[in-house]
Parts: structure tokens; C-alpha cells; sequence
């Protein structure tokens, strides 16, 4: 089988759905003919991959409310740009599936050619709840997968008659059993955090919380168009108790959830999913999490729930879990979501669909 996979952003950010992507086309690639189209200059190791629409300089903030509203806002219209210039690729090599990851203009040019040329279109709820995969649902593809028990609900209300399944992110347990802690400039305890430094993760919160509790220290991971005030807020309140890291890859990120004793990540939960729960699942690590249903079926047993707006609450459940034995119960739920076993619900449903 030829299955395309288009990531725009892969090849520049290591973010949840870029190093989903990744994994995912990996094990694929071992049974089927796999390549991943990519507008990053950084070639993605063991998949065949195509660089489209590269650019040098990528600006962090683009903010166009209004226009984004209509996908017309900066990284929409590269987006679209990038599909366009993927079509006659699809043209030529007559991929039988088409997986996009991006939205936007991309699922209406695809869904217009796969149609066209009889292929296969299979989309992923990487949004999350709302109007961004609501559009997609829109455009009928073949199938739908959403990767939280929350959006496979909300998609079949949204359309009873699409072909949904859900099947969520994973990770791979052998590469964090062999990996090694990274040495980090904080004093232990270390709360740990990583997240793209945007409204809806959160960060501020946590870094308030973290202000009332003393005895522990907080690493922040991540990129965004939020850094500079997050720096700032972590300074003021946490001084040499703060350290915030940016440009970290993922192959890097493992030895850092191996180096820390919590993870915390307040998202709304509106968040798709959070490829980063799993992660710190596979670490061992105890996690506080927004408290709604989606983390709880997530991180299970392992997690401590909490509404983060409230910082006195958020500050005892992280003291919680910093005292808490928790290991055992993550390790067993992070292995539910084992890459391996992932990639075959997926390689099973595209079998069927082809």
C-alpha cells in the first residue's frame, strides 16, 4: 500500500502531532510504502521523505484572529500553498491513502482530489473538540480518527453517519527504558512541564502554582509566541527555582521526563489529547492534570486531578505528587499506549479501507 502523509510543520517543531506522525509513519514503513511531506527542512530519520514549500524564516507570532477565523491568516495560506504544490505528487505516484495532519485548505483540496482520482482520504482530530476539526468532519473523509475518547464521542454526535474510530498517540516504552537522565541546573525536587508556549496550555498557571510550593523547582519545555512573558513571570516568582529551555528536540526531550519526579501540564480542556501525558507516563512519572474526563481516561491511576485555576488547590495537588508512589501505576497505563500496538489498529484500519 502507498500512503502519503503531509505534516507542515514537521522537519522545524517537534510537537505532539509532528512526532505522532513521525512514530506512526516509522512502523508503517515497515510493511507498506511510506512517505511523509513535510514543508521543515530537517529530513525525518528511517522515512522517505519530501521537503515542499520550505521557507527560511518562520514567524513565531502571527496572531490574525479575524482571519484565522476564515483560514486566511498567515499559516493557513502557507498551509493551503503547501497542499497545493503536493498535487502533483498525488497525481503522479497515485498514493492509495492520503493522511493530512494540518486542516484548513488542506482537507478542501484533498478531499477534492482524492476524490477525483478515486484514492483514499483518512483525517485525525488533532484539534481537538471544535471548529477546526468540525470543518473537517465537514468535508467527509473517508475516515475520521480521533485520538481522545472525548472527541470520538463529540464526532459522531457532530456526524452519526461518518466512519469514526478512535485511536489515541503512543509512545515508545523501549526508547525511555534505555534512556539516560539529563543533568539539569535546578535543586530537586524538579516539577517538569512541556508544552507549546500558547494560551490554551496554560503555562502561566502552573508557574503561579509553583510560587507556593518552596520546596520544589520547575522546568519549562517548549516553544512559542508566549516565551517571553512566561521567562519573565517564571523569574519573578520562582527566581533560581525557574528554568525554561526552548530548541530542545524530542530524541533530547526523553532524558529531561527521565531527570524530573513530577509532570504538570494545566491545558484547557479543549487540548485534543497531549502526546506529553503518555510520554511522562512511559518516564514513570506522577502527573496533575486538568480534571476532566479526557485526562482521567488518559493518565488513569497515575494522575492527580485538579482545576488549575485555582493556585492554592493546583499547589497542594503538585505537593501531593511529589510525595506520592506512583511509578507502578504509569508504567501500566503508559503501556496501553505502546507505539506497536497503535500502529497496527491503524494499519488494520487502513487494510480495511483500501
Amino acid at each position: 500500500m502507498k500512503i502519503a502523509f503531509l505534516s507542515f510543520y514537521s522537519g522545524r517543531i517537534d510537537r505532539g502531532v509532528e512526532v505522532a506522525t513521525a512514530a506512526l509513519a516509522k512502523r508503517l514503513s515497515k510493511t507498506h510504502e511510506i512517505t511523509l511531506f513535510q514543508a521543515g527542512e530537517t529530513l525525518v530519520p528511517g522515512i522517505n521523505t519530501v521537503c515542499v514549500d520550505t521557507q527560511d524564516a518562520w514567524p513565531q507570532d502571527t496572531s490574525q484572529s479575524w482571519w484565522r477565523w476564515f483560514y486566511l491568516d498567515y499559516y493557513s495560506r502557507k498551509i493551503g500553498k503547501f497542499t497545493w504544490k503536493f498535487l502533483p505528487y498525488l497525481l503522479r505516484h497515485r498514493y492509495d491513502v492520503v493522511v493530512p495532519t494540518n486542516g484548513g485548505w488542506q482537507i478542501v483540496l484533498l478531499r477534492i482530489a482524492t476524490w477525483l482520482l478515486k484514492k483514499k482520504l483518512v483525517v485525525g482530530g488533532n484539534a481537538g473538540i471544535g471548529r477546526d476539526d468540525a470543518w473537517q468532519l465537514e468535508w467527509r473523509p473517508d475516515h475520521y480518527i480521533a485520538i481522545s475518547p472525548e472527541g470520538y464521542e463529540w464526532a459522531k454526535k457532530k456526524h452519526p453517519s461518518a466512519s469514526i474510530s478512535f485511536i489515541p498517540y503512543g509512545v515508545d516504552l523501549e526508547i525511555f527504558a534505555k534512556a539516560k537522565p539529563h543533568i539539569v541546573n535546578l535543586s530537586k525536587p524538579i516539577v517538569l512541564s512541556v508544552a507549546a508556549f500558547i494560551p490554551l496550555k496554560r503555562i502561566d498557571l502552573l508557574i503561579r502554582a509553583m510560587e507556593k510550593v518552596p520546596e520544589a523547582s520547575l522546568l519549562v519545555i517548549g516553544q512559542g509566541p508566549l516565551e517571553k512573558e512566561l521567562r519573565e513571570l517564571g523569574q519573578k516568582l520562582l527566581g533560581d527555582r525557574f528554568l525554561l529551555k526552548t530548541g530542545v528536540g524530542h530524541s533530547e526531550l526523553i532524558g529531561f521526563y527521565k531527570a524530573v519526579d513530577v509532570f504538570s501540564l494545566p491545558s484547557k480542556s479543549s487540548e485534543a489529547f497531549g502526546i506529553v501525558y503518555v510520554e511522562a507516563l512511559g518516564a514513570g512519572l506522577p502527573i496533575v492534570a486538568t480534571d476532566d474526563d479526557n485526562r482521567r481516561k488518559i493518565i488513569s491511576e497515575a494522575g492527580i486531578y485538579v482545576n488549575p485555576q485555582d493556585t492554592e488547590l493546583y499547589a497542594e495537588a503538585i505537593k501531593k505528587a511529589l510525595n506520592s508512589n506512583l511509578k507502578k501505576k504509569a508504567l501500566i497505563q503508559a503501556k496501553k499506549y505502546s507505539w506497536d500496538g497503535i500502529s497496527k489498529q491503524y494499519e488494520q484500519l487502513l487494510l480495511r479501507l483500501v
